[in-house]
């Protein structure tokens, strides 16, 4: 899995937002680096939900947060809206940011615990001068409401005086208020309880139809990302495995990855069986030291030879269905290289 490739990105003109060969890197003492998001490349369509899944240590928040520049990526391209995020700094990266919001995964350490909510969600109004103290007010109110928070009960409280799910709200809201085009949720609702979690799901649906949002959403829950994605990328070690449409993806997973994910999600029927896809014996590798060729090869249990020397680029192998695999679960095996022919004609 973890290969490379862009044969999954779309034409320029129909994306709010396109990644290039996203490269994140991280200094890790003399000498090293850890290669947190390893030639990561996808796409937004305006007004479409991208959910971006994978187990913990992926490099999924690393991806979000550098698209918004936040750290500044290693290499590759981010454009938005038109905008080349990369090759921009200063005030002219300023001035592109308040259409990109993120809503963090921790609502309650997000949120400064001296402010009042109204100050806390009225901020970014404040800050870019934003009409008049009555017209920001009054915005505030708006959003707070649109997030099902009763603005007068909810403006002059603290953030320790909600629980969890309002927090998240009143997060969501902070999001907003500036009229943002795309939104990142960095698992919204990891840190709430099952309930909660439904109410903001659906809360998050309503306003990105109210709003015209388009959203990143990042989560290592598939049952979650299958009810708001319009497409789904996995990602393994930095890299991107597979994307497709989540009905696709779902009911034929290509890469062996995914259908482990696919298969660890608990099914509320005590007499259902164990899923089968199963992942080899094996520690995750470090990101220190990736294995070479396919990142997922050392716990892959249709890995061979191949899979050691070359690495795999993403390609085509069913409909709208993306995978970067020697040997996917659906369509053929990975076309030989000119390499590889050469090497059997010797």
């Amino acid at each position: 899995m973890a290969g490379s490739g862009t044969a999954h990105l779309r034409p320029d003109d129909d994306m709010l937002l396109r990644v290039e060969n996203l490269v994140v890197d991280f200094p890790a003492g003399p000498g090293r680096h850890v290669s947190a998001v390893a030639d990561v490349s996808f796409d937004v369509a305006e007004r479409e939900t991208l959910g971006l899944v994978g187990e913990s240590g992926c490099g999924k928040s690393t991806t979000a947060r550098a698209v918004i520049q936040l750290p500044k990526p290693t290499d590759g391209k981010v454009i938005f809206a038109g905008h080349e995020l990369t090759a921009l700094s200063g005030e002219r990266l300023r001035v592109v940011r308040p259409q990109m919001q993120i809503v963090f995964q921790d609502p309650i350490s997000s949120l400064n615990p001296r402010r009042h909510v109204g100050d806390i969600v009225g901020a970014p109004l404040e800050i870019w001068g934003r009409g008049t103290e009555a017209e920001r007010r009054a915005r505030v109110d708006e959003v707070l409401e649109a997030v099902g928070l009763d603005p007068d009960v909810a403006r002059d409280k603290r953030p320790h005086e909600f629980s969890g799910g309002q927090c998240q709200r009143i997060c969501i809201a902070r999001a907003l208020v500036l009229e943002p085009q795309l939104v990142i949720c960095d698992e919204p609702v990891s840190a709430l309880d099952v309930s909660v979690q439904a109410q903001i799901l659906n809360l998050l649906e309503d306003l990105k139809q109210r709003y015209g949002l388009t959203l990143i959403f990042i989560t290592h829950d598939l049952a979650v990302v299958k009810n708001v994605s319009d497409r789904v990328a996995v990602m393994y070690l930095g890299k991107i495995c597979e994307v497709a449409a989540p009905d696709r993806l779902y009911a034929n997973p290509a890469h062996p990855y995914t259908a482990a994910l696919l298969s660890s999600i608990p099914v509320p029927d005590p007499e259902a069986s164990a899923g089968s896809a199963e992942l080899t014996a094996g520690e995750l590798p470090s990101p220190l030291a990736p294995p070479s060729g396919c990142r997922f090869r050392t716990r892959c249990p249709r890995a061979q030879e191949l899979c050691v020397v070359e690495e795999p680029q993403t390609r085509e192998v069913a409909a709208g269905q993306f995978v970067a695999c020697h040997f996917p679960l659906v369509g053929e095996q990975a076309p030989a290289t000119p390499v590889e022919v050469t090497a059997a004609q010797g």
